[in-house]
């Protein structure tokens, strides 16, 4: 009797020992920080590649269809779009962290709700982040609106 009540108790106490090394909850940091400097990165080159087409659409004496315009607008959709993709990537990564986010807007606020579920980031890193991001949120959208004459211009 007492073997097969240690036989149950060590089987127990494996049984703990391996459900407690299930998987580490932590976020993987480098994942957020990855997606936050390509979200900065394409920020920097659409402003640089609108900036570089109001240079050559006010210097250039025919603004439709120039070709140099028409290459300078397609580089900045590119990382406009480019953008886009790593804002949501980052959006989907403090999702599986337990924050709860949605598309900025000056109304709403960047983050929703902001539950915290899982416990797996530090709550100023996740707060700290998504204000970064939200901030080039902002910037990317005042840049959308001011290069939209520039993109009429050239093909209307």
């Amino acid at each position: 009797m007492k073997n097969i009540r240690n036989l149950v108790l060590s089987i127990l106490v494996l049984i703990l020992f391996f459900a407690g090394c299930s998987k580490d909850n932590n976020a993987d940091n480098s994942i957020i920080n990855n997606e936050t400097a390509h979200v900065k990165s394409a920020l920097l080159l659409s402003n640089a590649y609108g900036d570089t087409l109001k240079m050559v659409y006010d210097t250039a004496k025919i603004t439709r269809f120039n070709k140099y315009c028409i290459k300078y607008d397609k580089l900045y959709h590119k990382n406009d779009s480019m953008f886009t993709v790593h804002y949501h990537m980052f959006g989907d990564e403090m999702y599986k962290n337990g924050m709860m986010m949605s598309n900025y807007s000056p109304s709403t606020g960047m983050m929703q709700g902001g539950m915290m579920n899982s416990g797996t980031m530090d709550l100023k890193q996740m707060m700290g982040d998504t204000a970064t991001v939200g901030g080039y949120y902002r910037n990317m959208h005042q840049l959308n609106i001011k290069h939209q004459p520039y993109h009429n211009g050239i093909y209307n």
